[in-house]
């Protein structure tokens, strides 16, 4: 009788220990949240952010408070929110460097593992551009000059692994060409030294060379997307001109540490696809430049996996690895 009595007491405790874990879930939010911005205050990347987080604040009647933890290429505030409690109180807004950043550096102090999606909420496609005193109009122009002038050619980064690095990196690979890498400190000292041609080639988003682009100091030769962007009608994307792997965004995700309950990431993933739904969210994005590209958090993950995937080959080619 003993044992039967103390076997009722230890089922009763546990229906009232999963009860109350529904409960929390299901009051979830009841605090403000954390929002990690893995980047400098001020950047867009950082405006962006605070768009997003006010309106999913909105949508889930708490606060998200960004909190800025800049450092070793977003690498920082990617290991806080990894080794936060998984309670979706501490969640990550962070861009491809969530992909880039664990294949060129060692011993990070967190795992890609260690998170679970959100969800994907905006992107930006990459230009191919060359200086306007380079005498080539279009990517075959590009390859064939290339060939002809072996190792007089250069392009322009923000720095080793970044996105454009990797980019022309493969485009060297695929294309048999040998165009030298000249990284810098930021992605405005890459512009400056394309438009200056210091370098001739570079590998840009439009919201940082678009100024450029119609002042006539650039030239794009392709969009590296699989459609062609409104804002330059003209532009042939890579697919067209014989390439169609040549594709390249960048795109922001949202990640939770990876125990994070199934039913408190559900709730952050409506609360982001509300939010890239609402009106004024939308115009503040995409005055920025950006292009509202949500996928849930099943989606992102597959999304995840094949750019890892993509860009762990060029790395491994090209043998980079952060300085």
């Amino acid at each position: 009788m003993k044992a039967k009595a103390a076997m009722a007491i230890l089922l009763g405790f546990l229906v009232m220990l999963t009860a109350s874990e529904g409960w929390a879930k299901d009051d979830y939010p009841n605090k403000p949240i954390q929002f990690i911005c893995p980047f400098a205050v001020g950047g867009i990347t950082d405006i962006a952010a605070r768009v997003v987080a006010e309106h999913m604040g909105k949508y889930l009647g708490q606060p998200l408070i960004v909190v800025n933890k800049p450092g070793a290429a977003s690498a920082m505030g990617t290991a806080f929110v990894a080794a936060s409690k998984p309670d979706g109180y501490t969640i990550l807004t962070t861009w491809i460097a969530i992909v880039l950043v664990p294949l060129i550096t060692p011993d990070l102090p967190y795992k890609l593992s260690e998170l679970t999606p959100i969800g994907k909420s905006v992107s930006a496609d990459q230009i191919f551009l060359v200086n306007k005193d380079l005498p080539v109009k279009t990517l075959p122009e590009l390859v064939a000059y290339a060939k002809q002038h072996p190792k007089t050619l250069s392009y322009g980064t923000a720095g080793v692994g970044t996105l454009p690095h990797l980019v022309m990196e493969m485009f060297n690979a695929q294309m048999q060409v040998d165009i030298q890498h000249i990284p810098y400190n930021s992605e405005l000292q890459s512009v400056t030294a394309l438009v200056g041609n210091h370098v001739q080639t570079s590998v840009l988003t439009y919201s940082s060379s678009g100024s450029h682009i119609r002042s006539g100091a650039i030239r794009p030769l392709a969009i590296l997307a699989p459609k062609r962007d409104a804002r330059l009608p003209q532009v042939p994307t890579s697919a067209e001109q014989g390439y169609p792997e040549l594709l390249a965004n960048i795109y922001n995700v949202l990640m939770a540490p990876a125990k994070t309950p199934a039913p408190i990431v559900k709730k952050l993933e409506d609360a982001l696809e509300k939010t890239l739904r609402d009106k004024e969210a939308r115009e503040k994005l995409e005055k920025m430049e950006y292009k509202i590209d949500f996928m849930n958090a099943r989606d992102t993950q597959v999304f995840l996996d094949a750019e890892t995937k993509k860009w762990s080959a060029v790395v491994k080619k090209a043998n980079i690895v952060a300085k």
